[in-house]
């Protein structure tokens, strides 16, 4: 039981700290990103495919900072954002960038699951 709760804890602090170092790593994109597009000198907006894109990469950005809060919910928006996003934005072969969002995401879904299981020992118990 105390090992189960040890690493429920390890793999919680993990997600955080790992989903708050790609929130800071693809926010400084984001907002390169928004810089470049949004804040012309001419004052033109962007196509469409852009406001796409930067909405993926936003929502991408929501889920790693909701699996600070709610592992579970964070690891199913970021995956989720992070297929739309590089499908969006039309990567030619497998976008390997996006498997920096992997470790967050596994982490809060092994905590999640280690959360939900049964206590070690209860089903001896019954």
């Amino acid at each position: 039981m105390k090992t189960q709760v040890v690493i429920q804890l390890a793999t919680l602090w993990m997600a955080r700290i790992c989903a708050v170092a790609m929130f800071l790593f693809w926010g400084a994109f984001f907002v390169e990103h928004l810089q470049e597009w949004f804040f012309r000198p001419d004052g033109r907006l962007p196509p469409p495919s852009v406001w796409r894109g930067q909405a993926l990469h936003l929502a991408m950005l929501l889920g790693l900072a909701t699996i600070i809060f709610r592992p579970g919910w964070g690891a199913i928006i970021t995956t989720a954002a992070t297929v739309a996003f590089f499908a969006s934005i039309g990567m030619r072969g497998f976008p390997y960038l996006a498997l920096l969002n992997l470790p967050p995401v596994l982490l809060a879904l092994i905590h999640v699951s280690c959360k939900s299981a049964e206590p070690l020992g209860a089903a001896v118990d019954r």
